[in-house]
């Protein structure tokens, strides 16, 4: 396992608290990573993904992940990680360049009311949900199925929660989401037109809590129907524009 904050709309968090303080040049003053670490309880986290996996088990082109948000967009989500500890489970999340992870689904670990724990202080991310588009490994992707995909994420947005919000709106293109900073080569060939996506600097997903990535931009109006999307190097997350 698309902005999508219906995580916490689901099932309420346990509260953000602010971070215990900076670390200055006190040689006294000693931070233990573990302790004050941002955390979340994996039953409420368990209890979100089932929900949400209802709503891609149908939609095969799209999937659902715990996404790690920052409360700024400057902070980094680079190098996160989870460590989920209880009684008797002690097991490594890896957290993806975007800030997604695969929850896995342990019953051991919710027996033991086991708990999320980000390596990173508390008071600067929280944990929510995220819908995007599948990734294929060969970086192909046809136009026809991209449209499909897109209509799938919306769809499955207004139905776990996000109707109001999504009143109006209809699939305009997708985002093939970079690095800040990146010139990554996106093409489209079509038995017509072909060429290299526009790269612009740009939100991932809706909203704006996650910062500006580089973004090619696969608007549906520029291009026929028929054709593929070639991506020479694998994107971030694939996320989708509505207007």
């Amino acid at each position: 396992m698309k902005t999508l904050p219906l995580w916490i709309a689901v099932l309420p968090l346990l509260p953000l608290t602010a971070a215990a303080g900076d670390v200055g040049e006190d040689p006294k003053v000693i931070v233990s990573a573990e302790r004050d670490s941002e955390w979340n309880s994996y039953r409420h986290a368990y209890k979100a993904a089932a929900f949400f996996a209802h709503y891609t088990r149908s939609r095969p082109l799209i999937q659902a992940h715990m996404q790690i948000r920052p409360l700024e967009a400057s902070a980094p989500l680079n190098g996160l990680s989870l460590h989920l500890v209880g009684e008797k489970t002690d097991i490594t999340i890896p957290v993806d360049g975007i800030g997604r992870a695969e929850l896995p689904m342990l019953k051991q670990a919710y027996q033991d009311d086991a708990v999320l724990r980000l390596n990173r202080q508390k008071g600067n991310y929280y944990f929510s949900g995220r819908y995007s588009i599948r990734e294929h490994a060969d970086g192909v992707y046809d136009m026809a199925e991209l449209r499909a995909a897109c209509e799938q994420l919306i769809s499955a947005q207004r139905e776990s929660g996000y109707r109001m919000r999504l009143i109006g709106k209809q699939c305009q293109g997708i985002k093939f989401v970079y690095p800040a900073g990146a010139t990554p080569e996106v093409r489209a060939q079509t038995g017509g037109p072909s060429g290299v996506l526009p790269l612009v600097d740009a939100h991932p997903f809706e909203g704006s809590s996650m910062g500006i990535y580089k973004v090619a931009l696969y608007r549906f109006a520029d291009w026929p129907q028929q054709g593929k999307i070639q991506t020479v190097s694998a994107p971030l997350a694939i996320g989708t524009l509505y207007d």
